[in-house]
């Protein structure tokens, strides 16, 4: 955590966190000159030596600055302390929208009124030039007399100028709200994107769940460009007609088809709610002249909005219908078998349902049936077949996750890490919003240092993925990597623990602050807490017990000890137009550790290591992953 409570920060005497999501952390803080509590919004630390989102965090600064409307939260200043850049910005005491909605259904005309807010605020930021582009529950902040507040222009693009916030390669905005052109990644964007997603936050509220809900990122943003809208009346009988017909034009997939302002928007849901039957005298609540007056909830067709699970009136049993039915069913069953035999060698795969059919991305047969091979290939030690099916199965269909996952391990197995991190990446450029594939190329970037992908990996998660033990745990060992104390990651594993206790990441986060600190009782508590849990990578499993090894024998030990498994395996190799080159280099670099010259002995087993490449199809498998991970790992700790 970059701040501390207590801690002063320029003007600002930190009081108390608020709140983290992907980028920044909120504080609350008092400013004594002026007796006022503020919010400071600061950038992770993760984030805080990349000039791009530190340029990404002054221009919010610059774009909100210029914005004074009544609901937008206004930014009083910006500045730094210890190299965390930070914006000052009014304190707000309230709850987000989503709060609001997760404790219980929105009444219809409050909903109105918070629509009403949101609704002025974005038209006016329009009228500025600026574009939001991450409306969503979270961003909306409701106070207890009744204020209403847009904030985070952090994804925020001006219009005119065509300046964006984050770099133009990222696709900006949450999956569950994102506009279809912005899932795209289109470059022209305008107001109606915003009318989109905050039609996304209206269905939500009328309706009681967005409408596009899956299992993964990509799933939802697919729903959002090819899968038609889920119609609000079938999930709430008892939303308005109009009310339904509002939300259809305001997420039509094609822009020129929406609200073409959002005062339009505005004007045609009021009418749409007011529509509906008015409430009793009874029913109508008094509001003190010191909050806000918030206007009486409606009756019957709309007295609550919320997601109503379908049912059905009990119908008589006909059994003898349903015996008919079944005989039907069961000729159709026999034909089709009969047609799909005599077709088959014609055509290997049937067509995939079509977007009407279907809402995920459908696995064709012959991708199923390679995966599957592969598997096989893998298990029977025909590791160069089993990539090879591997490859033919994701060329099929780039969307079958199993693959690229599958594909990693056997890389890592067989002492390939570079490929099995290239592995993951080919699989992100198909599916960039996949979870599973950003937290494994992460996770293996961080254990083989390959940098630049664990700090990408990183960035993504933090902001995608805020409330994943996995992103706090990555950014906390790459800070650890960094050679930042302590002190600085551990919040973040605190996080993940928080998120997750038994995240066996997080544990040997907390194992290498524990050398980092020299405390050996501590790290050998953590690192047996890993390896006791069943189901870890086996890439981390190792890391683990070589630390593990660290700490029973010392460093120079583990390496002594590496060394004799080394020479084990190479005096195991049976041809001796390979054994006797290798172990021509192992002996060498062997001497020259012993006699204190490490450099000598890196080069040494470097020189090895190239070798071992270069004549992996003579060694074979699974001898040349072995031997490549046991160099690879001498080599790391000599280096450290």
């Amino acid at each position: 955590m970059p701040f501390a409570n207590g801690e002063n920060v320029g003007a600002y005497r930190v009081v108390e966190k608020l709140g983290q999501g992907g980028m920044a952390t909120v504080f609350k803080a008092y400013h004594p000159s002026l007796d006022r509590y503020v919010a400071l919004k600061v950038m992770h630390p993760a984030f805080a030596g990349d000039a791009n989102f530190l340029a990404r965090f002054q221009r919010e600064a610059r774009i909100v600055a210029k914005l004074d409307h009544p609901h937008i939260i206004p930014i009083y200043d910006y500045s730094s302390h210890n190299g965390h850049p930070y914006l000052v910005m009014r304190f707000i005491k309230g709850e987000t929208l989503k709060a609001r909605m997760e404790r219980s259904p929105v009444e219809p005309l409050e909903v109105l009124r918070i629509a009403r807010a949101v609704g002025e605020a974005l038209s006016y930021a329009h009228e500025q030039g600026v574009l939001h582009r991450d409306i969503k529950p979270s961003n909306i902040i409701l106070t207890p007399e009744g204020g209403v507040y847009l904030t985070d222009f952090g994804l925020a693009r001006m219009a005119e100028a065509g300046e964006s916030t984050l770099s133009r390669d990222m696709m900006l905005g949450t999956p569950q709200y994102v506009a279809p052109e912005q899932a795209k990644g289109s470059k022209d964007l305008d107001a109606r994107t915003d009318i989109y997603s905050f039609g996304v936050v209206l269905y939500e509220l009328l309706v009681g769940r967005p409408p596009f809900v899956a299992d993964t990122p990509y799933a939802v943003i697919h729903d959002h460009i090819f899968t038609p809208l889920p119609l609000p009346c079938e999930l709430n009988p008892d939303l308005p007609e109009a009310a339904q017909r509002l939300l259809l034009k305001a997420l039509a997939k094609e822009p020129d088809d929406r609200f073409q302002s959002v005062e339009t928007l505005i004007d045609t849901f009021d009418a749409a709610l007011k529509s509906a039957p008015a409430p009793s005298p009874a029913e109508t609540v008094a509001a003190s002249s010191e909050t806000t007056i918030v206007p009486p909830p409606q009756v019957e067709a709309v007295e609550r909005i919320q997601v109503r699970k379908e049912k059905q009136r009990p119908k008589k049993s006909r059994p003898w219908l349903w015996a008919v039915a079944g005989a039907v069913a069961l000729l159709c069953l026999i034909v089709i078998a009969l047609l799909l035999t005599k077709n088959v060698r014609q055509q290997r795969a049937v067509a995939p349902p079509t977007i009407e059919q279907t809402d995920v991305i459908p696995i064709p047969a012959d991708a199923e049936q390679l995966l599957e091979d592969a598997r096989i290939a893998g298990e029977e030690g025909n590791y160069r077949d089993a990539l090879n099916l591997y490859q033919q199965a994701v060329e099929n269909d780039p969307h079958l996750i199993p693959a690229y996952v599958d594909a990693s391990q056997l890389l890592i197995k067989m002492g390939d890490m570079d490929q099995a991190i290239d592995m993951l990446i080919q699989g992100l450029e198909a599916n960039p919003k996949e979870p599973e594939l950003h937290k494994r190329a992460g996770g293996i970037a961080l254990l083989v240092e390959r940098w630049d992908v664990a700090e990408k990996e990183t960035r993504w998660m933090l902001q995608e993925m805020p409330e994943d033990a996995f992103s706090h745990t990555y950014a906390a060992l790459l800070l650890l990597a960094q050679e930042h104390p302590c002190e600085e990651a551990r919040p973040e594993l605190e996080a993940a623990l928080a998120l997750n206790p038994e995240l066996a990441w997080t544990h040997y986060g907390l194992a290498l602050c524990a050398f980092q600190e020299r405390n050996p009782d501590e790290a050998r508590s953590e690192l047996e807490f890993v390896l006791g849990q069943d189901d870890i990578p086996p890439l981390l499993r190792t890391r683990a017990e070589q630390k593990l090894d660290m700490l029973d024998q010392g460093m120079k030990g583990a390496i002594e000890q590496e060394f004799e498994e080394l020479s084990r395996q190479v005096n195991e190799i049976p041809d001796d137009n390979l054994r006797v080159p290798l172990k021509e280099m192992i002996g060498p670099a062997s001497e020259a550790w012993q006699r204190g010259d490490g450099e000598a002995a890196i080069q040494a087993l470097r020189d090895a290591h190239i070798w071992v490449k270069e004549h992996g199809d003579e060694l074979g498998e699974p001898l040349t992953g072995d031997l490549d991970a046991r160099l690879d790992h001498i080599i790391r700790m000599m280096t450290q």
